[in-house]
């Protein structure tokens, strides 16, 4: 104990406080040792991890759920290293997320002390901002302009790294200082009328939605605005929650697993109209959308790409839901003749019924079962999820089937890394679960994935949280054996994974748990689950003949 009151580790909570910030993850470490005392007396919820990994990926998914960020906190060097995935995932996904490490002492720095390194130079190319604070009279308000850069323009994560002296020095100034509020930048009405005319002078327009909505809580104007132009909207990879599922105007989700409808609508589009988005590789389809020829607006707090990608013909550096709202409200008062709007909503019409044959699950049991179908887990999802469901899913092949054939319960919220990154699920669900406790959390994932994180079950038992796991076993890393298989015929190598007992692990930690090896067997399980407090979890051992939602090999 120092025996000093106003430390910098307090300077560095309170200021986090005072910024609205709720909740702190850690592996706790003796680097940062008065951020932890600090934390002892703070308005914010902490919660021990098992993983920094965990903390992380906990953390990323209440800032993507929230719009607020989250704390997550590590030792040097080691500790930050394992914070790494979560990182660039909150990187990919313009996740505002706050970092704070410990580092060396100022006296030992440059002589390869214990767990000594530049942190900055380490870990600042996968974050927005990295810095170390070496005075502590300078933290409180380092400490402010590092959230304010987690949450303005594209949000992003920061790190901010201290030596664990300056943690334990005292402070004369300010304990907190305010963190500014982030801007929401308008359009003008020459820009709203330039969008306004590109969608009344289009053939096939289509509106492209991504995660800048969703933090600007404009799902509403979003609808509202689709509806008043007649637009149909697709959603950018991992963002299906951007738009009612079940409305007429939904034509999916671009991107991975997505049926085939979902591409050849966006190609066949004359005029894009891309909102909230960065209009990734993996949601243009390998950056085939827009297609040659075809206009593309671009709508977003950084408007316009890196590297060589055309530059788009309208950019709009404006808050997606400050646009939206000046956007709907204009062409409400602005109406396209009622012969246009009629032609436009017949093509649309056609285009939804051509999506939903699309995204219609086969019925039917399958031949000689080797365990259970994923289809089978698809259909029971469509049947059970409830309202407000939140969904969180890992990376894997499994994902495919819930990513075609499950829309999104309304108001539901679906949490998953545009990084790719395994591990995710469980711990995102938690986080969930932490922000939103009222709601229902159901994380899907594969057993490659959730191996790497799955001792976070004793941390959702620990905190009393309410949630399923549904964990599809097939005893590969599936994903990679689809494109070794592919690439490498015959020649199978470091994809096949042993026999976990997930049930039992679920056990081990405290949470409920049952085992399925039948498609019978598979909606009475799940409903069981979504109806039990506490934490469950149900082993799906799924056939590993099936390899994708597209894929499937013979015995």
């Amino acid at each position: 104990m120092t025996g000093i009151s106003r430390t910098g580790g307090q300077a560095v909570v309170q200021t986090l406080a005072a910024a609205g910030i709720r909740f702190a993850f850690t592996v706790p470490g003796e680097s940062f040792l008065g951020v932890l005392d600090a934390l002892h007396d703070a308005p914010l919820r902490t919660i021990a991890t098992r993983h920094e990994g965990g903390a992380g990926f906990m953390a990323e998914a209440v800032g993507q759920l929230t719009g607020r960020p989250a704390v997550c906190l590590a030792t040097r060097a080691v500790g930050a290293a394992n914070l790494a995935i979560a990182l660039h995932t909150a990187r990919q996904d313009s996740t505002p997320l706050i970092a704070v490490v410990g580092q060396v002492p100022r006296a030992f720095r440059g002589r390869e002390a214990f767990q000594e390194v530049d942190q900055v130079a380490t870990f600042g190319r996968l974050c927005k901002a990295a810095v170390e604070v070496d005075d502590a009279e300078r933290l409180a308000a380092e400490t402010a302009r590092m959230v304010s850069l987690a949450r303005s323009g594209r949000p992003g994560p920061v790190l901010i790294a201290v030596p664990e002296d300056v943690l334990e020095a005292e402070v004369s100034g300010p304990l907190a200082v305010p963190a500014a509020e982030p801007d929401r930048p308008a359009p003008s009405p020459a820009q709203v009328d330039a969008v306004l005319a590109a969608l009344a002078g289009a053939r096939s327009p289509v509106i492209v939605a991504g995660a800048g909505v969703l933090r600007s809580a404009a799902e509403a104007a979003l609808l509202a605005f689709a509806e008043a132009a007649e637009a149909p909207v697709v959603a950018a990879w991992r963002r299906p929650d951007v738009f009612p599922n079940g409305h007429r105007l939904y034509l999916g989700m671009s991107g991975l697993s997505g049926p085939r409808t979902v591409r050849e609508r966006l190609v066949a589009a004359d005029v894009v109209v891309a909102v909230g988005t960065r209009l990734s590789e993996i949601a243009t389809f390998g950056y085939a959308v827009p297609a040659p020829g075809a206009r593309l607006v671009h709508v977003d707090l950084e408007p316009g790409f890196s590297g060589d990608r055309p530059a788009p013909d309208v950019a709009v550096r404006a808050d997606a839901g400050v646009f939206l709202a000046a956007a709907g409200a204009r062409a409400v008062s602005r109406p396209m003749p009622e012969a246009d709007r009629m032609a436009r909503r017949a093509a649309n019409d056609a285009d939804r019924a051509t999506f939903l044959a699309a995204i219609a699950i086969p019925a039917g049991e399958q031949p000689d079962p080797r365990g259970v179908h994923p289809a089978a887990v698809a259909r029971a999802l469509r049947a059970l999820l409830p309202d407000g469901t939140i969904l969180t899913t890992d990376a894997g092949n499994f994902a495919g089937w819930a990513a075609r054939h499950v829309p999104l319960p309304r108001g539901g919220r679906f949490l998953g890394p545009t990084s790719g990154a395994m591990g995710y699920a469980l711990p995102a669900a938690i986080g969930a679960a932490v922000a939103a406790p009222d709601r229902t959390v159901v994380a899907l994932a594969g057993d490659g994935g959730f191996a790497m994180l799955m001792a976070e079950l004793e941390t959702a038992v620990r905190e009393r949280l309410r949630l399923v796991a549904l964990v599809h076993d097939n005893r590969m890393y599936g994903t990679i054996r689809v494109h070794q298989e592919e690439a490498h015929p015959g020649r199978v190598t470091a994809t096949d994974l042993g026999p976990i007992d997930f049930a039992a692990v679920a056990e081990a930690c405290g949470a409920r748990a049952s085992r399925v090896e039948r498609d019978a067997e598979v909606a009475g399980a799940i409903e069981a689950a979504l109806a039990a407090d506490g934490v469950t979890v149900v082993h799906l051992r799924t056939d590993p003949r099936v390899l994708s939602v597209d894929r499937s090999r013979g015995a």
